[in-house]
């Protein structure tokens, strides 16, 4: 692992945050052409004139420092900037600039400056509970465990539900730096309350700082031991999520059994059942548990999903009638787009479609756009699906707006414009240059027209911002090895991808091909055969069939193309390959 990758990644990031917090204060944001056109844009102008007026009642040296932590932190200077800050919200009785430095202070990691802006704050908003909770924060992290036990019990004793008060505190102890240290705040808290009616609940809220912090073992042993002493289901619940997230599954099985005893028709925990069952492959149990609870919206949906990947489409698409004629007891967008959700999974194109339009508002509606751009697109209406592509991306939704460009691309790339991809890619990454799904997109587009050096520059910039992104590092050492002669660099890439991701069946490809571009055949195959058992793919298969070729396993390849053939008569990459070998039928 490239540490300084690492380093360099994590400080851009508190860069970012860091720059987000400063120039929430601080007059004079730049706003976008194209933020300036909507409703939105007037709002935040209004929101700068407000902070230019409020700037404006600050005394010199208040100003001074303000000013001086804007230009540093336009030069990248963000402790500096922070030092700043800080000087300004000591000398001025402003509440709003003790609040920005705190919270600067606390996303730098700089956690004696953060005690010093927290205190400043309290003296001036006493009761404020975010100023008591970052203060407490900083007390642990900077290695005052008595003031922090101490103000993490008034802090649970000023909840009315104490239960409530120990979620809150333990999500603080999860964010703390040393996970040692957090769990030693944690036990001295425990002793320090002492408090036997609540043992079930803070035992439990230690199992839940101990998976937070990654102790999974540790966090189920707990999460147990609360199961054995507790009636209450609550308890039962999270034994089992935690088992089911270390793939316990039996352990799991049994607990949500037993958590439902009391309550058998109760959904959610029918449904967690039901997915136990499906991952210990048991799918017929998990329909028929389905099939026992009352039809709702969610029941449907999953009992449909699970029918799709059976391949049991008949009984699928009955569900689906059976879901699209419920009448919603709960939010009516949602089942709507669950129903669409339901059609298009189960190939029910038209269907979808058709409820896909009916939602209308809610967090849905763009995500339907979405569908309903990637559909009408499959039915040839290429123009339409761009439009509801870009009304897409004039929200404020950051994974919305990415995916609408990704889908996009897509969608050029499959009519044959890998070209206009490329460009309409280019643009997304104008706005956001690190994005690795938008590198990455326009890297395989790049592939595909050719552009071996923009392809080069994008994967490399993925791996710069992480040096342990699997796909990147595939992605560069399949381009260098099926498109070059860099075929030892590719190989260092390619066995770096697989140290990451033994499994996966496309770089066991990217591997078999590699030693074959090497001259290596029959180090090539077991990786091309392990990849094709992965994954029916017709790229890897034709890989498979010349290295058999060229191993002299005439027949082997000849029965493997008949197969391949059948299965993907019309895939380019495999007719191309079989052209090549002169092995057409």
């Amino acid at each position: 692992m490239d540490k300084r990758a690492i380093f360099l990644s994590a400080a851009a990031q508190c860069k970012f945050i860091a720059a987000l917090a400063l120039l929430s204060l601080l007059a004079g944001c730049a706003v976008s052409h194209q933020e300036k056109e909507t409703p939105e844009a007037e709002e935040t102008e209004q929101t700068e004139t407000a902070q230019q007026d409020r700037l404006a009642e600050f005394d010199s040296e208040v100003l001074f420092h303000v000013m001086a932590a804007e230009r540093l932190a336009s030069l990248g200077e963000y402790r500096d900037a922070l030092d700043q800050y800080l000087e300004a919200a000591l000398i001025a009785d402003d509440e709003e600039l003790a609040r920005q430095a705190t919270r600067l202070a606390g996303q730098l990691g700089e956690w004696e400056a953060a005690l010093t802006g927290a205190e400043r704050w309290l003296e001036l908003a006493p009761d404020d509970r975010d100023a008591t909770q970052i203060r407490l924060l900083a007390w642990v992290n900077t290695g005052s465990l008595d003031a922090a036990v101490d103000g993490l019990a008034e802090l649970i004793d000023g909840y009315d539900d104490p239960q409530q008060g120990w979620r809150r505190a333990t999500m603080l102890l999860s964010a703390v730096d040393d996970e040692e240290v957090a769990v030693e705040a944690m036990s001295r808290l425990v002793e320090r309350t002492g408090r036997d009616a609540l043992a079930p609940d803070v035992l439990h809220m230690q199992s839940a700082l101990y998976w937070q912090i990654g102790d999974s073992d540790r966090a189920l042993e707990l999460a147990l031991d609360v199961a054995e002493i507790s009636d209450e289901r609550k308890h039962r619940v999270w034994a089992a999520q935690l088992a089911a997230e270390m793939d316990r599954l039996e352990l799991a099985l049994d607990l949500y059994r037993t958590a439902r005893i009391e309550e058998p028709d109760y959904a959610p925990l029918a449904l967690s059942e039901a997915e136990v069952l499906r991952q210990l492959e048991r799918e017929d149990e998990a329909i028929e548990l389905l099939r026992e609870l009352p039809p709702d919206s969610d029941v449907l949906y999953t009992l449909g999903v699970y029918l799709a990947y059976m391949e049991r489409h008949g009984e699928g698409v009955g569900v689906w009638e059976q879901m699209a004629a419920l009448e919603p007891a709960g939010e009516t967008d949602e089942h709507v787009f669950l129903v669409a959700q339901l059609a298009e999974l189960l190939e029910l194109d038209e269907q979808a479609l058709t409820w896909y339009r009916k939602v209308d508002s809610g967090h849905n509606h763009e995500r339907a756009r979405l569908r309903r751009a990637v559909l009408q697109a499959r039915e040839g209406e290429i123009d339409q699906a761009r439009e509801l592509l870009h009304a897409v991306r004039q929200i404020d939704d950051r994974r919305l707006v990415e995916q609408s460009w990704l889908v996009e691309a897509e969608l050029l790339r499959e009519a044959n414009k890998a070209d206009e991809a490329v460009e309409l890619l280019g643009r997304a990454l104008r706005d956001n240059p690190n994005n690795i799904r938008l590198l990455y997109a326009r890297g395989l587009n790049a592939v595909q027209v050719d552009n071996l050096e923009l392809a080069e520059q994008d994967f490399r910039r993925i791996i710069q911002i992480d040096g342990e992104n699997a796909m990147a590092l595939n992605a560069l050492g399949y381009t260098l090895t099926d498109r070059t002669n860099r075929h030892q660099e590719a190989y260092r890439l390619i066995r770096r991808a697989l140290e990451l991701e033994p499994d996966d069946p496309a770089i066991l490809d990217s591997m078999g091909w590699v030693y074959f571009r090497l001259g290596r055949p029959e180090r090539a195959l077991p990786y091309l055969e392990r990849a094709l058992e992965g994954e029916g793919n017709p790229e890897i298969a034709a890989h498979v069939i010349e290295v058999l070729w060229t191993l002299d396993r005439q027949d082997e390849a000849l029965e493997l193309r008949d197969r391949a053939v059948a299965e993907w008569p019309d895939d380019d990459y495999l007719v191309d390959t079989l052209e090549r070998l002169e092995l057409g039928k």
